[in-house]
Parts: structure tokens; C-alpha cells; sequence
């Protein structure tokens, strides 16, 4: 969290703020830095940059253009607040996704790996992990509904994509001020192979197995616990709750 270090330090004049990396950088950006505080320009140099996809920006030429035209747009983050299994408290912003489950497990395998940059290295962490991982009970409490499913995945989406390019939430809009929740239930090795190239273009949605809901707020209860990812960065192993909050408009980024 060295990056939020640095931003919780600047002068908040209102300057625009470079940022060198991918989403999880940009995690700790934003977990640092005051909303409003100061116009986000995202250099796209992480493993990722879903988030920056998201936004049109390909290439640090795209993001130099925008801020030579001050072209800038309003942005939700989303506010989660995780219990973990010795009911610890955890709270931190997102701005792009955040993944419970299988969806965590291979973040997980990523972050130990670093191995290459975009899909590539998501894609052999999904072959990796989706022979040892389990689905677990769990309920989900969304705008007074209520899901009682074994839960494969969640992702729960401020962008469209994760993963590199996976489109697990691709109804998503960043300035909606609501949260897409993509959730799997338990779901067979064949069958995941089946429907994971569906979500390169986001028809998984229509899959048997996936339920897909929009909302401002959600509340997931697992009766065993699973790892979380927020933005691709590991928040914990051993998530019994998470409770995740939209917040509107939260920041500025330079969009071309």
C-alpha cells in the first residue's frame, strides 16, 4: 500500500495525478486519495488495465491527449467492507471489480506467478486453480432479494472486465451508481470449459448456472470462507462476509 502512502500525502490542489501501473495500483491510488482531490490520469502498465479498457485508454499516448485536452469524466468506486474468518474487519475502496471465490483463487495465482501481461497469464491460472477449486454455501442479499446457492464465483463489477479482457460483468457502466453482480453456482470442470469462452464476449450471462443482478448495495454471506480480490490485488483468503456500497462519482479520471 505504498502507492495510497503516497497519495494520502499530496497537497490536494486539485493537480492532475499520473498514475503508472495497472488496477491494482490504481487500488491503492484511490484508497490513499480523497475523492475530488485531484483529476486521475492512468498510464496503462499493469498486467491487466481492465480498468483502463474500460475507458478507452490503450496506450499512455491516449491518456497524454486527454490531459492536454482536459478531457476528463466522473467515476463510481464502491466501497467493501469484508469480515473474515476470525471476524476481522476489512475495508477498502475499488474502482473496477472485486472477486470472491474462484474469480479470487486465481488473482491468487497470478500475484505469485507474474508471468507475461494481458489474458495470457489469467487464462493458465484458470487451468491451474479450476482443478482444486471447490464451490461453497452462500447467500446473497441484493435490493431485498435474497440467493441461497452454492457460490462458484462472484464478481462483483464497477468495469465491464476483468481478468485481462474476461467481460464477467458486461452490462456494467462506471457512472451508473450501480453494481453489477455476476454469480456462478456450482458449476462442473467440463462445464466451465464450456462457458468460459463465453465470457470473452459476456454470453455467459445467459448460462444456466450464472445469476446476474444490478444494485447499489449487496450483502454476501459464506458459510466456509474463500478468498477476495479487489481489482486483482488479494484482500484476504478467508472472507466469511462482504458488503459492498456504490459510490457515485467518486473521482475524475482523464478519458480520451
Amino acid at each position: 500500500m505504498h502507492a495510497a502512502t503516497i497519495a494520502r500525502a499530496l497537497p490536494g490542489d486539485g493537480a492532475p495525478l499520473c498514475i503508472a501501473g495497472g488496477d491494482g495500483t490504481l487500488n491503492e491510488v484511490i484508497n490513499g486519495l480523497q475523492p475530488g482531490a485531484h483529476p486521475i490520469g492512468i498510464l496503462p502498465l499493469g498486467t491487466g488495465n481492465d480498468f483502463a479498457r474500460v475507458l478507452g485508454i490503450r496506450s499512455m499516448r491516449n491518456t497524454f491527449d486527454a490531459l492536454m485536452r482536459g478531457n476528463t469524466t466522473s467515476v463510481d468506486a464502491v466501497c467493501a467492507d469484508v469480515v473474515d474468518e476470525e471476524e476481522n474487519p476489512i475495508s477498502r475502496r475499488f474502482i473496477n471489480a472485486l472477486g470472491i471465490g474462484f474469480d479470487a483463487a486465481v488473482a491468487v495465482d497470478v500475484s505469485r506467478r507474474r508471468f507475461g501481461s494481458g489474458i495470457l497469464p489469467y487464462l493458465l491460472a484458470v487451468f491451474r486453480v479450476l482443478w482444486k477449486y471447490r464451490s461453497v454455501p452462500s447467500t446473497t442479499v441484493l435490493q431485498n432479494r435474497e440467493l441461497t446457492e452454492s457460490l462458484f464465483l462472484a464478481c462483483i463489477g464497477n468495469g465491464t472486465t476483468s481478468g485481462g479482457g474476461f467481460r464477467l460483468t458486461p452490462k456494467a457502466q462506471v457512472n451508473d451508481g450501480l453494481l453489477d453482480l455476476c454469480h456462478v453456482r456450482q458449476i462442473g470442470v467440463g462445464r466451465v470449459l464450456q462457458v468460459l469462452p463465453r465470457a470473452l464476449k459476456g454470453t455467459h450471462i445467459l448460462a444456466r448456472e450464472v445469476t446476474y443482478h444490478q444494485g447499489a448495495h449487496l450483502d454476501i454471506h459464506l458459510d466456509y470462507p474463500l478468498p477476495v480480490h479487489v481489482d486483482g490485488e488479494i484482500l484476504t483468503h478467508q472472507a466469511r462476509r462482504v458488503v459492498a456500497t456504490c459510490k457515485p462519482g467518486a473521482y475524475s479520471v482523464y478519458v480520451p
